[in-house]
């Protein structure tokens, strides 16, 4: 019996690591949002999003050379994660990687993160709350989106704000 009860309680504690786990909520947020944009007829690369609530860690434009002539490929983003045991993505990272270490660049919060396209689907009562707010996770997470937040925080970084005076003759 004790021995029935401790397997038991293995298996117990082995099903909710996994289903606690940052992992399966991602797995979770891709499976309901993929079979919910195709139901939509659309496409994460279709959906546009709004880059005005970056916020950065670092001046723009920086002419710091560690992060100015950094190469685009050193740029990474990742999710930032809540809570470990109820996990909840918070937001989008955005951080230099070198050889010294991380270099926090911008962050994305996903209640900041602006979709017009998912809300026009939940004022026509096409999405409910919760599939609104699951599809914009997906669409923080998602590699198309990472790379477009990244190439946006390269650009931003490397612009040209001087202003040129031209003297032409009056």
């Amino acid at each position: 019996m004790i021995q029935l009860t401790g397997a038991f309680l293995t298996i117990f504690c082995f099903l909710s690591t996994i289903l606690l786990s940052r992992s399966f909520l991602i797995f979770l947020i891709k499976w309901s949002s993929k079979k919910k944009l195709v139901k939509l007829n659309k496409q994460v690369k279709d959906i546009y999003y709004s880059y005005e609530e970056l916020t950065y860690f670092v001046s723009l434009p920086n002419r710091n050379p560690d992060i100015f002539q950094a190469p685009l490929s050193s740029f990474k983003a990742e999710p930032v994660f809540r809570s470990f045991i109820f996990p909840e993505i918070e937001g989008l990272r955005i951080y230099l990687k070198t050889t010294e270490g991380e270099t926090h660049i911008a962050y994305m919060s996903s209640d900041k993160l602006r979709i017009p396209a998912l809300d026009r689907f939940k004022h026509e009562n096409l999405i409910n709350e919760k599939e609104h707010q699951n599809m914009k996770l997906y669409i923080l997470i998602h590699p198309v989106t990472k790379i477009a937040f990244i190439d946006e925080v390269y650009r931003q970084i490397r612009r040209d704000d001087r202003i040129l005076i031209i003297d032409e003759p009056v």
